[in-house]
């Protein structure tokens, strides 16, 4: 479940079915065009009743569920308690910053190649 914060910035993009990386690249980039600071993380965790090695972006005090890291159809979601989080396995990504045209670009190339 998005808090209501997330869920506002990210409203436009929820219908997205991306891989966990390019969700990745589209909350950093969304994030950065607004001027706000993010993280960008590969950690393993526990979602769904499950433990997974998951992308992650941290912004403020969320932690923004991109989708597990060898998976190709995630939606956007929010880890719900930091406990669902291995400390000792966070790795800190350096993943391109795109430009909003660029998102714009990959969510096109996304949506074409779900419909073929």
């Amino acid at each position: 479940m998005l808090s209501e914060s997330v869920a506002t910035i990210f409203t436009p993009y929820l219908t997205l079915n991306l891989s966990g990386f390019d969700n990745l690249k589209l909350v950093v980039a969304v994030l950065t065009a607004q001027g706000q600071e993010c993280h960008a993380l590969e950690a393993e965790v526990t979602f769904e009743g499950k433990i997974q090695t998951a992308y992650l972006v941290r912004w403020h005090k969320h932690f923004i569920y991109c989708g597990r890291t060898n998976s190709y159809g995630n939606t956007l979601n929010e880890v719900a308690s930091l406990d669902d989080i291995n400390p000792e396995s966070i790795q800190v990504l350096q993943p391109p910053v795109l430009s909003m045209q660029q998102v714009e670009f990959m969510c096109m190339e996304n949506a074409h190649f779900d419909h073929c």
